[in-house]
């Protein structure tokens, strides 16, 4: 890597360190009702989505404090007879493994106090899965994504099919109109928040057909 390269490299994770302190600050501030409230909301709007509508296999994530709730998404997918999978806490590489589940009573505290599936819940293959819904401190219109900084979710979704599509749950105050980003970092295809539906990458919705 030359020098300037690794300049750019260095800005851009400092400007990330920063940005990640304003938007759990920010991510902190919401109430309980307030996050439930605009959970809804976004839920909503992601469930209209062709993106959902057309997925047959969903990677979800159990929230954690000030993430975009996806309980609703849970219901409504397995009512539409949708499978339905979450990370698993104990990774192997960077790659997360996921485990379908059939109930949400399926969903028990891991070992970072995360819910995710019991071990007699069924594995899925990382390019099995159609559509990731992905969690995030930020993330800008044209679909960068800014993690807490472990790097799995970027590294599964360059593991998982190209027909494979993902879409970040955010809130309003998550969105940043431009993200430092590196050669490691994974764009979105749409970013969906209480009020709106964010372009992204915006690759075709036909991903099953493909």
């Amino acid at each position: 890597m030359s020098e300037t390269a690794a300049d750019t490299v260095a800005a851009a994770a400092e400007k990330k360190v920063t940005l990640r302190e304003e938007l759990t600050a920010r991510r902190k501030a919401m109430t309980n009702d307030l996050i439930d409230e605009r959970g809804l909301k976004v839920q909503s709007r992601f469930l209209a989505s062709p993106y959902y509508q057309k997925a047959r296999t969903v990677a979800l994530y159990a929230p954690i404090r000030g993430e975009v709730p996806t309980r609703d998404i849970l219901i409504a997918a397995l009512q539409d007879e949708k499978i339905v999978c979450y990370p698993l806490s104990h990774v192997h590489g960077r790659i997360l493994a996921f485990r379908a589940i059939k109930s949400e009573s399926e969903l028990e505290p891991g070992r970072l106090g995360v819910r995710e599936p019991t071990n007699s819940s069924d594995l899925i293959a990382v390019d099995q899965i159609d559509l990731f819904v992905v969690p995030g401190l930020g993330f800008s219109p044209d679909g960068k994504r800014l993690g807490r900084g472990g790097g799995y979710y970027d590294a599964t979704l360059k593991a998982a099919s190209s027909r494979s599509r993902r879409v970040g749950l955010a809130f309003n105050d998550q969105i940043v109109q431009a993200l430092p980003t590196t050669i490691d970092d994974v764009d979105m295809d749409q970013i969906v928040t209480e009020s709106q539906t964010l372009r992204g990458l915006c690759r075709s919705f036909d991903f099953l057909d493909t």
